[in-house]
């Protein structure tokens, strides 16, 4: 005799195995007759893939059962025949996962100073470019690429300081970096300062 035997919420949802009590599952395949039967392995169905995609893991429970007299006893593992035992596990595949895929990263756009790099991101299913991968782990697309300091001038031997600019203050408070006085004090932000 084969029935359906599902785990339930108390308002009569139906909810996954595992938050039923494994011990106390009724039999979904029970043996009948009225005769005697010996000692023998009776496998129950299998329970659902333990993943929802992807390579997983489904149970079923095996037990060592006699028929007396049309009753069921239920006896030790011990007793029946192991090397007929049916299997207690077995691998099982969902549909494929959905999974985000990413490009080798592109060359930043710049050569020194803050560029960019760009790679893309795409969501698949198996070998099926789809919609559906969890926006949250997505990983990113662009991120900046920080070199080296561009050189603000090229090399130029001839550069001078120009007649009436304080240097030395420029110097002192740092303002080589500004476009005027990188060029007014040429010679002085040039040199090497302690």
């Amino acid at each position: 005799m084969i029935r359906h035997v599902y785990c339930k919420t108390s308002d009569g949802r139906v909810v996954p195995e595992s938050q039923c009590n494994v011990e106390t599952k009724p039999l979904a395949i029970h043996p009948c007759g009225d005769r005697n039967c010996p000692v023998h392995w009776l496998a129950q169905d299998w329970e659902r893939c333990n993943t929802t995609c992807g390579r997983g893991v489904k149970k079923r429970i095996v037990l060592c059962l006699e028929i007396v007299t049309g009753k069921i006893k239920t006896r030790n593992p011990t007793e029946c025949d192991v090397t007929k035992k049916p299997s207690e596990e077995t691998t099982c595949f969902e549909r494929p996962c959905f999974k985000w895929y990413t490009t080798p990263w592109s060359e930043c756009t710049k050569t020194c100073g803050i560029g960019v790099r760009m790679r893309d991101v795409k969501c698949y299913q198996g070998r099926d470019l789809v919609r559906g991968c969890d926006p949250l782990v997505k990983p990113v697309g662009k991120q900046t690429c920080d070199l080296q300091p561009c050189p603000t001038e090229p090399p130029d031997d001839s550069c001078q300081d120009q007649a009436g600019t304080n240097c030395a203050l420029a110097i002192k408070v740092n303002l080589c970096s500004h476009w005027y006085y990188s060029k007014a004090c040429c010679r002085s932000c040039r040199a090497p300062h302690s």
